[in-house]
């Protein structure tokens, strides 16, 4: 399937402001009690390389309004494009919907993520200040939280033991300071989506559903934006990566196979295997290979290599218009309780009788060949279906439907001394 190209906005280099120039802005900027972000862009070109020089211009602009751009190619002026594009109903294949969607909001250039992320530095700065000066009693991980994820009421508690505080102990400063905080975070994050998307679809074959990849991906980008160093001069998908990868594979490492294996050692496995030197067949494998790779004795390589197996659920279903399950296709294990040999036969008495009086014959000939009972051993629904020349399908709904009718309470109670 082919998708349309990324939409790129075109941007010009910002030239800082002359001295002159930078006085006369200000000052036009306290009178009117507001800036624009294209001016206010052309002041942080020089402010926003130091703290003490960024902190110089949030005192030069204490109590001025920043205010949205007029200019149609303004890094935010594609926001209520975005929003529709991103917020619209989903139905169908949720990943593939979702994808092209993503797919369709427009990518930032080096320079748009240098300009974005100087403006979210200055509002993360003006919201620490009008923290500061609230003088409320929070505790260090709670400010901290607030000053790297803004503020998000619905993360706030009443419980003063724990350090935080309600809305309502906000002022009017931290609400307004949060608010620009959030929405510049809001919008770096939403163009950068297609990063996770690309790269979680390298995991696909990890037996997770991609929508969980992309969900805990999406996570670690909003970390990403938070940590972003536009100083270090590089492109912000290269920061990002490191993120996203890291998120993706923790997740499969949790929730991958039934034996843990740390992260570490999956992701050495990943590495060998794509620089060819560990086979992805383990029959094909050299147990002193792996070992000498891993540096561990062949004991330790051995039950590594066993923890790499993949496993299925009994209860996934084949892809035919049937529904059955992977368990269906299995022979029906019956649990040796170890009864002595007179309670086996007057059990087994006890239960040809409860059968032969609420089973036809031939339900009650599925029920024999599928559990292995009057010494029969236990068959597949195949098996049985072949012998019978009827459907699997056909084979398992009569089992079904002759477990149900011994599911009543006065067969239960006659059974009740072997249960």
């Amino acid at each position: 399937m082919t998708y349309k190209p990324a939409k790129t906005t075109k941007s010009t280099a910002l030239k800082p402001y002359s001295p002159a120039e930078r006085r006369a802005v200000l000052a036009e900027a306290r009178e009117q009690g507001a800036i624009s972000y294209d001016r206010l862009d052309r002041l942080l070109v020089e402010s926003a390389r130091t703290p003490p020089k960024l902190r110089g211009l949030l005192r030069s602009l204490e109590g001025v309004k920043v205010v949205p751009s007029a200019l149609p190619d303004d890094v935010l002026a594609g926001d209520a494009e975005l929003d529709s594009v991103l917020d619209a109903s989903l139905t169908g294949d949720l990943f593939q919907r979702y994808a092209d969607r993503v797919r369709m909001v427009p990518r930032m250039t080096r320079s748009e993520e240098h300009l974005l992320a100087r403006r979210l530095e200055f509002a993360r700065e003006r919201l620490r200040q009008a923290i500061d000066r609230a003088n409320l009693q929070l505790d260090e991980e709670t400010r901290d939280t607030m000053l790297m994820r803004g503020v998000q009421c619905d993360d706030f508690g009443a419980d003063a033991a724990e350090g935080r505080v309600s809305c309502g102990d906000l002022n009017e400063a931290i609400l307004e300071a949060g608010a620009v905080y959030n929405h510049l975070r809001e919008h770096f994050v939403k163009r950068n989506l297609y990063l996770v998307i690309g790269m979680s679809s390298a995991y696909r074959t990890y037996g997770i559903p991609m929508m969980d990849l992309i969900q805990e991906g999406n996570t670690s980008l909003l970390r990403a934006v938070e940590k972003f160093d536009w100083r270090k001069d590089v492109r912000f998908q290269t920061y990002a990566a490191f993120w996203v990868r890291q998120a993706v594979e923790r997740m499969i490492t949790a929730n991958r196979g039934i034996v843990r294996v740390p992260n570490y050692l999956q992701q050495k496995m990943r590495r060998l295997r794509r620089e060819g030197k560990l086979p992805r067949n383990h029959r094909e494998m050299d147990m002193r290979e792996v070992s000498k790779h891993f540096e561990t004795n062949m004991t330790t390589a051995i039950r590594l290599m066993e923890t790499d197996r993949g496993c299925a659920s009994l209860d996934s279903t084949f892809r035919d218009e049937d529904g059955n399950t992977l368990g269906s296709t299995l022979e029906a294990e019956v649990e040796d309780r170890g009864l002595p040999d007179a309670e086996q036969e007057l059990l087994g008495n006890r239960l040809g009788d409860v059968m032969s009086e609420n089973l036809t014959e031939q339900e009650q000939d599925i029920l024999v060949l599928r559990f292995g009972l009057d010494g029969e051993p236990p068959r597949t629904l195949d098996q049985i279906g072949e012998r019978m020349s009827v459907s699997r399908e056909r084979i398992r709904q009569m089992q079904v439907k002759a477990l149900d009718k011994l599911q009543k309470p006065r067969l239960l109670e006659a059974l009740k001394d072997f249960l």
